[in-house]
């Protein structure tokens, strides 16, 4: 595992002088983090791109998975944003990295997309066409803060862009004898189309092409939270069935952060133990695809990931989608 975050940090405060410097409109002090749990986040700077958090994430990761970038046959960026719209960013974190052996390709489902990613690494690992895979995260969110928040009804549509962060995130996968019982034992993932409408970035296609005015972040948080609890804890049941393990087997939870609360809400409704759950939103924020990785990084760096250990990655995205892996590390 690896991870990378902007040198910039942004503290609450810092966000509510930024909307009076552009609106005049003053949030009290304290209140997005009373809301979200979120005490700052970090931004890129001006040159950083995305390719550039997933790269310094991916060098970190290659270290210390003792490979060298020639053994990686497979490339897949997956997050939110991107460097460019064409071609896939994958080719420029190839480029970076120097790891000319690899096939490359993004995957994009929202906050899910890591998970998606490490689902095509498995099943390209499993059927004999990589050896070696490298999945990485690079999210850029900061780019689409809609700063111009005029009134209330502004800042309720609004208020989740302002928990977004930065951060790029990688993991490494190898082939190993199935008699190790160790890696992703199964993926479970559902989608639910007709909530597309509940989080979106409308600007970059063919709906609205590259029209500023849809370049933003929105979203309706009540929604989406309901969604969460509603379809996640069901997926979670059907990994414990699938894979034969209790909730309390679990050792390390990393779930898609949007709030503190809905994190350590979600683990009491599906039994996982509270104290599992690895919590990064308090100082990174909301980091889209890159969150559930960092935070597994998180765990790396804690210690906390041992031969044998019993890990539950499980998300909600925009779409609406979710997600869930376990891992033996």
């Amino acid at each position: 595992m690896g991870s990378a975050l902007p040198e910039q940090e942004i503290t609450t405060k810092d966000i509510n002088r930024r909307i009076y410097e552009a609106t005049g409109l003053e949030i009290t002090n304290g209140l997005v983090e009373r809301l979200t749990g979120v005490r700052a986040r970090h931004y890129r700077a001006a040159d950083e791109q995305s390719s550039d958090l997933a790269v310094r994430a991916a060098r970190q990761a290659i270290e210390r998975a003792d490979i060298s970038v020639d053994q990686i046959d497979l490339i897949i960026f997956a997050a939110c944003t991107q460097d460019i719209s064409e071609p896939a960013t994958a080719n420029i974190v190839q480029e970076k990295l120097g790891a000319n052996n690899s096939q490359v390709l993004d995957v994009k489902n929202a906050c899910n997309s890591f998970l998606n990613g490490l689902d095509v690494a498995d099943s390209h690992i499993r059927c004999g066409k990589s050896r070696c895979a490298l999945v990485v995260s690079g999210e850029t969110l900061s780019i689409g803060i809609d700063w111009k928040i005029h009134n209330l009804d502004e800042l309720k549509s609004r208020l989740a862009g302002l928990t977004l962060g930065d951060g790029g995130a990688a993991m490494v996968l190898v082939a190993a004898p199935e008699s190790e019982g160790r890696g992703i034992l199964t993926t479970r993932f559902r989608s639910y189309g007709e909530m597309w409408r509940l989080a979106t970035v409308l600007a970059g296609g063919s709906m609205h092409r590259m029209d500023e005015r849809f370049s933003y972040f929105r979203s309706e948080s009540a929604k989406l939270r309901d969604a969460a609890y509603e379809f996640i804890p069901a997926m979670v049941e059907s990994v414990f069935e699938a894979s034969g393990w209790k909730p309390t087997d679990v050792e390390v939870a990393c779930g898609h952060q949007v709030t503190k609360e809905l994190v350590h809400g979600l683990a009491k409704v599906c039994n996982v133990p509270t104290e599992s759950s690895i919590i990064t939103v308090e100082d990174y924020g909301n980091t889209a695809a890159a969150s559930i990785p960092i935070a597994l990084a998180k765990a790396y760096d804690q210690g906390k990931l041992k031969r044998g250990t019993k890990i539950m990655l499980a998300g909600g995205a925009a779409g609406f989608s979710v997600g869930v892996i376990p891992i033996i590390w």
